[in-house]
């Protein structure tokens, strides 16, 4: 079994304006969006991904892809986040991370990560895919995070166009003999790629095999 959990999130400066002589409101309303991608993810399309030649093939299969990966997506919006704002999670929160500042409270987020295969730069990264997974030891989980990368950054640059604004990223890729040996890793104040955001986050795992022989 394995466990991940963000404790806290703090973000520093929400990029939203005070108005006029420091009046006006400075709260923002942030999405929180987890890609959580474990190295026994199934894709059954990957063999045949590897072995098609057909750009148009190749783009449907990494279509089913990234319905796969995005499938993993976790959404929490926070409202009223102020500069410095500190949240807290709970043990239900259970790894490409971000945090946005969404213009519009009703947009659906979820539906702009499914719509990333009608992005114009998605056709030549589904023809790239294959040769940056070919020889991976692991090339499903390889193929998941460079999916749920490619939708990070084309639903960021088009959040941006809308006049959302990225208030923090952070991409985690844990090996478990480096990173926690022992089934436990607890962290602390981790800096994201902005210096914007800073993340606790703790991880406990174990082997269902072992304690239940």
């Amino acid at each position: 079994m394995f466990y991940f959990r963000i404790n806290k999130v703090q973000i520093f400066d929400n990029r939203t304006g005070k108005g006029f002589l420091g009046l006006g409101s400075d709260k923002a309303t942030v999405q929180l969006w987890s890609l959580i991608v474990s190295g026994n993810i199934d894709l059954p399309n990957l063999e045949q991904l590897l072995k098609t030649t057909d750009p148009q093939i190749r783009s449907q299969l990494v279509a089913e892809i990234v319905k796969t990966v995005a499938a993993s997506r976790r959404l929490t919006p926070i409202e009223s986040v102020k500069d410095n704002k500190t949240a807290f999670f709970g043990d239900d929160f259970n790894w490409q991370f971000t945090a946005i500042k969404l213009n519009d409270k009703t947009r659906d987020v979820g539906n702009e990560m499914l719509n990333v295969v009608n992005d114009k730069n998605f056709g030549s990264f589904a023809n790239s895919l294959p040769a940056l997974v070919g020889g991976a030891v692991n090339p499903a989980f390889i193929a998941a995070v460079e999916v749920g990368k490619f939708i990070f950054t084309t639903v960021g640059n088009v959040l941006s166009k809308k006049n959302d604004k990225q208030l923090g990223l952070l991409y985690m890729s844990l090996d478990r003999a480096e990173h926690y040996p022992h089934g436990v890793r607890n962290s602390q104040s981790v800096p994201d790629l902005t210096g914007n955001m800073l993340v606790d986050y703790a991880i406990f795992a174990y082997d269902d095999q072992k304690i239940h022989s």
